[in-house]
C-alpha cells in the first residue's frame, strides 16, 4: 500500500514540474512587435507645392436683360454659354495631414477661371429693315482659392496609391476683367454689311463677389525616394452665386449687358510634389 502511494506522489510531483517548467517558457516568448516603419509611417506630415489646369463652366440660375422688351420674346436677349472652353490655371500649396489610409489636405491656391458667353441685340424696323449687334465676351475671374478635401487611399501600401476625396471650397474674388469684342451687322441692303464695332476691356470686379462651394474627385500617388508626386482630377461646382445682381456699372450697361446669376463649375487637372513633415533619416527609410 506504500508502494502505490508512493509511485502516485511521484507521478503528480513530475506533472506539477512539466506545468512549472511551460509556464516558465511561455513567460520567456516575447510578444510580437510591430514594424517601426509601419509605425512611424501610419501617421505622416506631408508639405509641397501643386499647379495646374482647370475649365470654368458659367451655368445661369437666373437670366437678366439689360432691357425689358415691348413687341417681341425677352428669350432672344438671353446669353449663350460656352461650357469648359477656356483654359484657365492654378498654383498654391498642398498640405496633408495623413493617418491609417485617410488624409485631410487643405490646398490653399491662386487661381484664375475664364469662361466666354455671346449675346445679340437687334433693331428692326417696319419696312423690313434690320440692325445687329453681337456681344462676344470673355470673362476672367482671379480667385484665391480655400479647398479643404477628405482623402482615403483606395490601396495602402506600394509606391503607387490611387484614392478618392471629397470636401468644399471658399473663394475670395481678387479681381475680373472683361474682354468685349463687338461686331455690327446691317440688313438695310439685303445683303448683310458686317463691321467692327471695337473692342474693350473692362474692371467688373464689383460685379462679382465671394462664394462657396463642393467639389470631389480621383487622384494617384507616386512615392519614390522621400518625395511623393500627385496628380489629381477633381470637380468643383458652387453652392453661393459668384455675380452680384443688378451691379452692372460700366458702358455696357447702357447697352443691355449685364450679369446673369452665375454658378461657376469647373473640372481641374493638377499635378504636386509633396515632401514628408516628420523627417525620415536613414533607419526610417520609406522605400
Amino acid at each position: 500500500m506504500k508502494l502505490r502511494d508512493s509511485s502516485f506522489a511521484s507521478k503528480l510531483l513530475y506533472c506539477f514540474l512539466l506545468l512549472l517548467l511551460a509556464g516558465s517558457l511561455q513567460a520567456q516568448k516575447k510578444p510580437p512587435t510591430k514594424n517601426p516603419l509601419e509605425s512611424f509611417l501610419d501617421t505622416q506630415f506631408w508639405l509641397g507645392l501643386k499647379m495646374g489646369i482647370n475649365y470654368t463652366q458659367a451655368f445661369p440660375e437666373t437670366r437678366n436683360t439689360g432691357f425689358s422688351p415691348i413687341d417681341y420674346n425677352a428669350d432672344s436677349l438671353q446669353k449663350s454659354y460656352d461650357d469648359f472652353a477656356l483654359p484657365g490655371a492654378h498654383m498654391g500649396l498642398e498640405m496633408n495631414f495623413y493617418h491609417k489610409g485617410f488624409s485631410a489636405s487643405f490646398q490653399p491656391a491662386y487661381k484664375r477661371s475664364r469662361y466666354r458667353y455671346s449675346s445679340n441685340l437687334e433693331w428692326q424696323g417696319e419696312s423690313g429693315n434690320r440692325f445687329q449687334t453681337r456681344y462676344n465676351i470673355e470673362q476672367r475671374l482671379d480667385l484665391i482659392e480655400l479647398p479643404l478635401m477628405i482623402k482615403y487611399d483606395i490601396i495602402k501600401k506600394g509606391k503607387i496609391r490611387p484614392f478618392a476625396m471629397v470636401g468644399g471650397f471658399y473663394s475670395f474674388v481678387v479681381s475680373a476683367q472683361k474682354d468685349v469684342r463687338i461686331t455690327q451687322i446691317d440688313f438695310s441692303s439685303g445683303n448683310p454689311l458686317q463691321s467692327s464695332g471695337g473692342t474693350s476691356t473692362l474692371g467688373v470686379k464689383d460685379s462679382f463677389k465671394n462664394f462657396a462651394g463642393v467639389g470631389g474627385g480621383v487622384g494617384l500617388n507616386l512615392d519614390y525616394w522621400n518625395i511623393r508626386t500627385v496628380f489629381e482630377v477633381n470637380y468643383k461646382r458652387s453652392l453661393t452665386a459668384a455675380t452680384r445682381q443688378n451691379s452692372e456699372q460700366n458702358e455696357l450697361a447702357s447697352l443691355g449687358e449685364t450679369n446673369d446669376e452665375i454658378f461657376l463649375r469647373d473640372i481641374s487637372i493638377s499635378l504636386g510634389f509633396v515632401f514628408p513633415f516628420r523627417f525620415i533619416d536613414t533607419q526610417f527609410k520609406a522605400y
